[in-house]
């Protein structure tokens, strides 16, 4: 049903205009009001006025969208249209839902179709407005979306801090928090939809780092294995002591295939009939080596492995303790063969029994690693695969103490990975967060940036188009805010 005629238009805005303008100078009574000039405490009288303020231009939107609810309701029960499909079954039904500008209270009609007999609130509906819910989509997309930037309990904060204000900050009991179940529900219920990778131009060269990380499982003894990707062009320095890589792309898995879930999705990002050389650079995992076959998908692609230096210099130091024994080790393991570096080391093993095993096992480690070392330490490009390890995947899973269900893992997995790709979630659960099913979404297509290039005022026509009213100005600067 279509009732949004430019008549109708015409007839809601000139009503609207009239509940904001005496709206308007019922909170500017409020705000001057309630406002004490006192001059015992100069501090406190500028928050106060603030905080007056805030609470003022709040209510008022409050205002404004109750208004404008209960209007569009009015003109929907008197529209012909409705009319001739739905029944009024009850008027001014009760209704409220927390926004970001605090919680609204309005009434709307309970329809009934006059063709199957179901019930409806079309306000409602046509505002989309979740059923049997207290939050509207805005603050669960910005909790979901905070939830990942942060954590789920930092994101019930940081919305009670955005549906309170000022006020916030002075009696935190008084708030009322959104319970960290809610976003876990949120996220839970969410069909997360597949993100088809952006299709960019292919390199010649390819960069490859790969590494496991373990992160604690609530439904298992054991921990889960997360295998993590991280494909690169180039490295391009953006300041004296740092670098950048160019067109990352972060991908995580908990599959017990991760070579063949990567590659699924990779090979839909490049052209491999156009890549020459790849480069593969890993801790000299096993699971890291059978990548050098993986990844050859085309004849033309050649594939070179890297063992990371940090690993390398790691077993060094795990060999001996002493600092300069240190740095003959790795200058003989550069400029000398390796028997000599073999020789080196057994000298060592000689003198300092009581640490054999420890010893011996990391000899060993770089003797069957020894030409993926030397291919690493002739390299232009060193591996940043452990902190990257640490930002994207242990900042998040594992710098609490917390525990994931196998169940979930995926999800959250995929999530982290959008946010290092830099995927608008709150953008993404706004527009996703009702499909009944996981959705493939292309990448190259789908527009995840809510405003257009343009400047964001030319979304709302009110402020493109209106007059330089009173209620204009507040709109104004809220938009700007």
């Amino acid at each position: 049903m279509n009732i949004i005629s430019q008549n109708f238009k015409d007839v809601l805005k000139n009503k609207i205009k009239v509940i904001i303008s005496s709206n308007l100078y019922k909170y500017v009574d409020f705000l001057i009001d309630n406002f004490s000039f006192s001059n015992n405490n100069n501090n406190f009288n500028y928050f106060n006025f603030i905080n007056l303020i805030d609470c003022s231009v709040k209510n008022y939107i409050l205002s404004i969208i109750a208004s404008t609810f209960e209007e569009f309701d009015l003109q929907i029960k008197s529209s012909v249209e409705r009319k001739s499909r739905y029944y009024i079954n009850k008027s001014n039904v009760p209704r409220s839902i927390t926004t970001i500008f605090g919680t609204v209270y309005f009434k709307r009609t309970l329809f009934k179709s006059k063709f199957s007999n179901k019930y409806v609130f079309l306000l409602d509906k046509y505002f989309d407005l979740p059923k049997y819910d207290h939050y509207d989509t805005i603050i669960k997309s910005i909790a979901v979306n905070n939830a990942f930037h942060t954590s789920q309990a930092q994101a019930s904060r940081d919305i009670s801090f955005i549906t309170t204000g000022l006020a916030y900050f002075i009696n935190k009991d008084k708030v009322f928090n959104i319970p960290r179940q809610s976003i876990y529900n949120w996220i839970k219920k969410w069909k997360v939809p597949n993100i088809i990778p952006k299709s960019i131009d292919t390199p010649e060269t390819l960069y490859v780092m790969a590494d496991e990380k373990y992160i604690g499982s609530q439904n298992t003894n054991k921990d889960i294995m997360i295998k993590c990707f991280v494909t690169f062009e180039d490295i391009v320095k953006i300041s004296k002591n740092r670098n950048q890589l160019v067109n990352r792309f972060v991908f995580s898995t908990s599959s017990k295939k991760p070579w063949k879930v990567f590659m699924d999705n990779i090979a839909m990002r490049y052209d491999f009939s156009k890549i020459k050389n790849i480069a593969l650079i890993g801790d000299g995992g096993n699971w890291i080596k059978s990548g050098i076959s993986e990844l050859r998908l085309d004849s033309c692609n050649l594939v070179k492995y890297y063992l990371c230096e940090f690993h390398f210099k790691q077993a060094i130091h795990h060999i001996t303790t002493d600092k300069l024994k240190r740095i003959i080790l790795i200058r003989i393991f550069k400029h000398y063969s390796k028997k000599y570096f073999i020789k080196a080391t057994n000298i060592i093993l000689k003198y300092h029994k009581e640490r054999e095993n420890t010893i011996k096992k990391n000899i060993d480690y770089i003797i069957n690693n020894y030409s993926y070392i030397k291919n690493m330490l002739n390299f232009n490009i060193g591996s940043s695969m452990e902190s990257h390890i640490s930002h994207l995947i242990a900042s998040f899973f594992s710098s609490r103490p917390k525990g994931f269900s196998t169940k979930n893992i995926n999800k959250y997995l995929i999530l982290n990975d959008y946010k290092n790709n830099n995927i608008n979630i709150f953008n993404l659960y706004l527009k996703t967060r009702n499909s009944k099913h996981s959705v493939n979404i292309n990448e190259n297509k789908f527009d995840f940036i809510l405003s257009s290039n343009s400047s964001d005022i030319d979304n709302i026509p009110i402020l493109k188009y209106g007059h330089v009213t009173p209620e204009y100005k507040i709109l104004r600067d809220i938009c700007h805010h």
